[in-house]
């Protein structure tokens, strides 16, 4: 796949750099070359390293993307135990890396069903409709346009590209079909928002696909009703002839008694 992209098997870039640079797994008939950055290798050895693939040791028939029909190229395993491309990973929105320096294990329990449903025209327009519908596929960029294609397809046809995001200080891993990318590529033509291809950077990609937050609804206790205002308590009414009494003093106040008179006796 190295020869089919050309440079690294992720963002397709021929050039390495000192603080990034190109590394080329050491395994048998392997031609899998990625920046340190774009495979999330931590620290690039001394000796010989060997891509996840090539590390295993597993069989390379048993070894398959389960986001599109291709083999070759750089792959790491998921949470499910399976594999999946880097490249697949990034460019697929709902697609997760548990870890984004070591972009490992990839998360694939959030993709959609419907991307799996979806068939890629550029499979079905190569011949190959046998592949068409395997994997998941991503959709054209473009507002309204239903076609779908495998990022790996997309990718050897040069259509991946990165958008800034003005928001946020990220980038928008997307793709566009053949005709809408030709649109896009005159349009923005010189300009910094829109580049074929993705950028090497320092820093691992993951780090730029915006992380998926799954925010509880806050709870109500039992005792509290948002709806309904808190009970006021309630007043004691003041019975009506104290209320009479307050207001007019003088009302219900009964004379003194004047003292007894001693009757004189009979004489």
């Amino acid at each position: 796949m190295k020869e089919m992209v050309g440079g690294c098997c992720v963002c397709s870039d021929e050039r390495g750099w000192a603080e990034n640079p190109l590394v080329y797994c050491d395994g048998h008939g392997c031609n899998v070359a990625v920046h340190q950055a774009c495979y999330g290798i931590v620290q690039v050895p001394t000796g010989p390293w060997f891509c996840r693939k090539c590390e295993s040791q597993e069989r390379a028939a048993r070894v398959r993307c389960e986001l599109c029909p291709h083999k070759d190229g750089a792959l790491k395993r998921t949470d499910n135990g399976g594999w999946a491309h880097v490249v697949c990973a990034l460019y697929i929105p709902e697609v997760q890396f548990a870890n984004v320096l070591t972009m490992e294990p990839i998360v694939l329990q959030y993709v959609p069903h419907d991307r799996f449903n979806k068939t890629c025209y550029i499979c079905e327009e190569q011949g190959r409709e046998s592949k068409a519908a395997s994997g998941a596929c991503m959709a054209c960029n473009r507002h309204g346009c239903r076609q779908a294609f495998h990022v790996t397809c997309a990718q050897m046809a040069g259509l991946l590209c990165e958008e800034e995001v003005l928001e946020v200080d990220n980038v928008k891993y997307c793709g566009y079909c053949k005709y809408h990318f030709s649109k896009m590529s005159s349009r923005h033509a010189g300009s910094s928002s829109f580049l074929p291809g993705r950028r090497s950077r320092s820093a691992s990609p993951a780090q730029d696909k915006p992380p998926r937050t799954t925010s509880a609804p806050k709870r109500t206790p039992k005792h509290q009703n948002p709806q309904k205002p808190p009970k006021i308590p309630k007043i004691p009414k003041i019975p009506k002839k104290v209320r009479n009494s307050q207001k007019n003093p003088k009302i219900f106040q009964i004379p003194p008694k004047s003292p007894k008179i001693p009757k004189s006796p009979k004489r």
